[in-house]
């Protein structure tokens, strides 16, 4: 008898506690938060514009990028090849990082040293391209960079690489280092000239080095000059300049022996209601003949090989949600990405950036879809609404609800 009566008093107690806990876990399980849901980033099926592709020079390997961020078009290889006279347009964007010089703007003056002066001698005896200098004289920075720009001077490639870094070896060095926090790594420079046949560069990464060379003010001024005349008398016409009258625009224009005939422009390029530019590097053509041949097929192929178009339609999914009570909704662009490209070229695009969510109404925005050349991006949001579980779900699932609800009033993360 008193056997059972303990029995019974052991079976209260447990009754109790479990109305007890219950009571307990019932509100927190009913009010606790829920887990954010992270999403799963999906792929992007972009589409191209439609139309051809331009047409590349066989010879030799060529690209042409829209941007410098940009992937370029390539023809003829990837392999890195003697650049000539367009490494003068490193030297160039190195001295101007160290001495930014505006368009229309002298500079600094830069004394001509003993060693300039054995440059210009020693390149003038080679029969390469060699503006006259005199020991003790002064050039302004912009002279010096002209010299070395339109009339491919290599003595003044020298003289302006020493000046703004101390010496040669210390430019190459700089040089080294730039070339590659600019992404261009698979081109090298061993001296200023491009005269060596070690100095080379890709066509992808020579394309980009024309954006470059466009987007500093002071170059994209000084290569549409027709002729120069510094202050002392000296007078240089523009080398580089390639058909102007068909709206290309030369950057360098150059040829050696081991490199062949290489050219760096731009062209602008009507589409729609915008002018889109061009960058190009054509390297290693065997002539000029050929290069001109190239040229027209190259700028014919131009107005269909770029166009604008819807690359990714509105409501396109680029992230899925997967709760944890088995929920499964989309992310979605809310707009259109539009935008001017190559043709049956698919727009490149970066992930979604696409935050975590708990709960969210339909056509929440949830992230951004980066587009090159869009700062804001195109907005993503739920196509269906991400909703509670309901009791059930959140009274099955002590594991998921019970540690946010600690989290929840401790304010603990």
């Amino acid at each position: 008898m008193a056997e059972r009566r303990e029995r019974n008093r052991v079976l209260i107690v447990a009754v109790a506690v479990v109305i007890v806990a219950l009571g307990l876990y019932g509100p927190v399980a009913l009010l606790a938060p829920l887990p954010p849901t992270r999403p799963t980033a999906l792929a992007i099926a972009a589409g191209g514009v439609g139309g051809a592709p331009p047409t590349l020079p066989a010879a030799g390997a060529a690209a042409v990028t829209l941007d410098a961020d940009d992937r370029p078009l390539v023809a003829g290889g990837a392999e890195a090849r003697p650049m000539a006279a367009v490494a003068k347009i490193v030297t160039a964007l190195l001295v101007l990082r160290e001495h930014p010089l505006e368009a229309g703007r002298s500079g600094p003056g830069i004394k001509v040293t003993r060693g300039d002066y054995d440059s210009f001698a020693d390149y003038a005896a080679q029969g390469v391209r060699a503006v006259r200098v005199t020991e003790g004289d002064s050039w302004t920075q912009r002279e010096a960079l002209h010299a070395m720009l339109i009339a491919s001077s290599n003595n003044h490639a020298e003289m302006v690489a020493r000046w703004a870094f101390g010496s040669v070896d210390n430019y190459l060095d700089a040089a080294e280092a730039w070339l590659e926090e600019q992404g261009l790594a698979d081109t090298t420079v061993v001296d200023t000239t491009g005269l060596s046949s070690g100095s080379v560069g890709t066509a992808a990464d020579l394309a980009k080095l024309a954006a470059l060379a466009l987007g500093d003010p002071f170059l994209a001024e000084a290569v549409t000059l027709d002729a120069v005349t510094t202050v002392r008398g000296a007078a240089f016409e523009n080398t580089i300049s390639y058909r102007p009258g068909d709206g290309v625009l030369g950057i360098s224009r150059s040829y050696t022996d081991e490199a062949g005939v290489c050219l760096l422009f731009s062209v602008r390029v009507e589409v729609g209601d915008e002018t889109v530019p061009v960058y190009g590097a054509f390297l290693g053509e065997p002539s000029y003949d050929r290069l001109a041949d190239d040229t027209d097929a190259f700028l014919d192929s131009l107005p269909d090989a770029l166009g604008t178009a819807e690359a990714v339609p509105a409501g396109t999914p680029v992230a899925r949600y997967s709760t944890p009570w088995g929920s499964t909704v989309d992310a979605v662009t809310r707009d259109p990405v539009t935008g001017t490209g190559w043709a049956s070229v698919p727009a490149d695009l970066e992930p979604a950036e696409v935050r975590p969510v708990a709960t969210a109404g339909r056509g929440t925005r949830v992230g951004t879809l980066p587009v090159p050349g869009d700062d804001g991006g195109v907005a993503v949001v739920l196509a269906e609404p991400i909703g509670d579980p309901g009791p059930l779900w959140r009274l099955a699932s002590p594991g998921v609800v019970v540690p946010q609800f600690w989290t929840w009033i401790t304010g603990s993360a």
